[in-house]
């Protein structure tokens, strides 16, 4: 992997949404005894502001017309798990559907919210045409024939919004990396590092044995782009250990972004023979730009 824009033509381009965050403020007691009392004020206090459902709908002609058909949508569909954020959540899906996305998605920490959620199989049941039926970690194959490994990180809680991946589960994503030809792309809802010059996590927030992943991507010795939404902010990193491994996390698809006032965005990966290629697309003015190719830089740049 090198620092230079490649100009050839790509094997795959795969679109990454991230954090849709369908939201309902909700006043039925019965939905409010457990975790989701502390979301449903979040939801009034900050999200409804941020987060315009209404346009959903409208951004999707941006996603179409960017050309690709290839669709990952790494979680955060709902805001607290809600049947009918679900709702909402399946809807736009059932959009991106009719105009031909071939659709690869996992759940985010949000939409396994309560422990009832997880229970119910709310996510699975309602994304089930999208989501590998044999469950995570997966892996399955682009249409140029990049492998798309898909692994677990969300996990309920009952006061935090911690991940958590397992030592199984990395053993299972390490099999996986080990069966699958070089320039590969690996998806969670979680990012691997806590921080890059585009986000900071807090404790809180972070993903449990995030280290255990990262080691088994970066000692792999396959080329890798590990993708990530949660912490709605843009960044593009080269690992600060592992030469082989890039990270990217995008921000939210419809969400309000006011410290570079954006409203939206989405990122194109574009896989090469022997690189990766990110171009950003943002919303602002009315209207997308994608003008901008990234070079994968240091955590730490400015």
């Amino acid at each position: 992997m090198t620092d230079s824009i490649s100009q050839s033509t790509p094997r795959d381009t795969l679109l990454h949404v991230a954090d849709l965050h369908f939201w309902k403020v909700t006043c039925n007691p019965l939905h409010l005894l457990n975790k989701r009392v502390l979301g449903n004020f979040n939801v009034w206090w900050k999200r409804r502001h941020q987060f315009a459902m209404d346009r959903a709908a409208e951004f999707v002609e941006g996603l179409a017309s960017a050309g690709p058909k290839s669709l990952l949508l790494t979680g955060d569909f709902t805001s607290t798990s809600l049947v009918e954020e679900f709702a909402m959540a399946r809807a736009f899906v059932d959009t991106l559907r009719a105009k031909h996305f071939d659709i690869h998605a996992i759940p985010g920490n949000h939409d396994v919210y309560t422990f009832e959620s997880v229970r119910a199989q709310r996510f699975e049941k309602y994304f089930a045409d999208c989501h590998p039926k044999s469950g995570l970690p997966a892996r399955v194959t682009l249409p140029g024939g990049t492998p798309l490994i898909l692994v677990p990180t969300v996990c309920p809680n009952f006061v935090s919004s911690q991940g958590r991946i397992t030592e199984a589960e990395v053993a299972r994503t390490s099999e996986l990396l080990a069966q699958a030809d070089d320039c590969i792309l690996v998806a969670g809802h979680y990012p691997l590092l806590d921080k890059t010059h585009g986000y900071e996590m807090t404790k809180d927030r972070r993903l449990r044995n995030a280290a255990s992943l990262r080691n088994a991507l970066g000692k792999s010795g396959k080329r890798i782009l590990y993708i990530a939404g949660h912490v709605h902010r843009f960044s593009y990193v080269r690992d600060p250990d592992f030469d082989n491994l890039s990270h990217l996390c995008t921000g939210t698809f419809f969400g309000r972004n006011p410290r570079e006032n954006i409203d939206g965005e989405f990122a194109e990966v574009r896989v090469n023979d022997a690189d990766f290629v990110v171009i950003r697309h943002t919303h602002s003015n009315e209207r997308w730009s994608n003008s901008t190719k990234h070079r994968v830089g240091s955590p730490d740049q400015n």
